[in-house]
């Protein structure tokens, strides 16, 4: 079956090599724009930076602000994909594409792409209480209290060790890493579904996992060179941040090290997934007009 071949669903089937091609456009359209795709990521890196700054110094505000960005994620990724498709397309962007869901008026359906994020969270809760059983939870409390308690530097106690519940804690871990696949099937691209591509918010999470499932191996190839992207610009970001270290110590560290990270890898990443929705589910079946060559190259 080729790249063009559309199912009864019009789900097209993508060979495996496209999960890496997506990671390609994504790169160049960051490479299109880095003035303005890289201010969007940088804006992003910022929101986050501050919610874990305000966890750290004072928790209560950090909880309602981590609940506040678990809000507005959707909302921020929605304006990537759309300024992704514009720079495609040879339009300028900015910040000001962060505002596109609400112009749109779909605020609400990417809002409901956070539901599988809650089922997971629910999932996780039981599963653990049915696999690991409460008793086992407070031996497993007992002991995290225990070694948190010891000498900084001394090796952890056999006994304690010992007494986990390692059996129960790791089938847990594997059902928590597969209900954690399901999500993001589930949500791939749904996203770009809502703003590309008009769908509502549940129609959105179907299409998402029919068209992963479907095209499941080239799922699979792209968070196998994600990973290794992101391992790679975090290896970036930290030489830099040892660079700036010696001018601004180890906070001005921290904060270039991160803001760079998510400069890079977050309009990569959503570049590249709403180059996976135009392959898999689009309804054009030509490539954007910018920057063709270097997106299919």
């Amino acid at each position: 079956m080729t790249m063009d071949e559309t199912t009864r669903d019009d789900i097209r089937k993508v060979p495996a090599s496209a999960g890496a091609q997506w990671l390609i456009d994504g790169f160049a359209l960051l490479k299109a724009s880095p003035g303005g795709l890289g201010m969007m990521g940088v804006l992003y890196g910022v929101c986050a930076a501050v919610v874990v700054g305000m966890s750290v110094v004072a928790p209560e505000i950090g909880f309602v602000l981590q609940t506040a960005l678990l809000l507005v994620v959707p909302l921020l990724t929605g304006g990537l994909v759309w300024a992704a498709r514009e720079v495609a397309q040879g339009r300028p962007v900015g910040p000001a594409s962060y505002g596109e869901p609400f112009r749109q008026g779909k605020v609400g359906a990417l809002l409901i792409t956070l539901l599988p994020q809650v089922v997971l969270g629910l999932g996780m809760a039981i599963l653990l209480l049915l696999l690991v059983g409460s008793d086992n939870l407070q031996i497993i409390a007992s002991v995290m209290e225990k070694m948190q308690a010891a000498q900084p530097g001394t090796p952890p106690d056999p006994a304690l060790m010992a007494s986990l519940p390692s059996g129960r804690m790791l089938l847990w871990l594997l059902c928590v890493v597969v209900l954690a696949l399901v999500m993001f099937l589930m949500t791939f691209v749904a996203v770009p579904d809502i703003m590309l591509g008009g769908s509502g918010g549940l129609q959105a999470l179907r299409r998402s996992w029919r068209a992963s499932v479907r095209n499941l191996p080239a799922v699979l190839v792209f968070i196998g060179v994600a990973l290794v992207t992101l391992i790679g610009v975090s290896l970036l970001a930290g030489i830099v941040g040892m660079i700036v270290r010696m001018i601004a110590g180890p906070a001005g560290q921290a904060m270039v090290s991160q803001l760079l990270t998510m400069a890079i890898i977050v309009p990569i990443i959503w570049g590249a997934i709403g180059r996976a929705w135009e392959s898999m589910l689009g309804r054009e079946s030509a490539p954007p007009a910018l920057p063709a060559g270097q997106l299919l190259a």
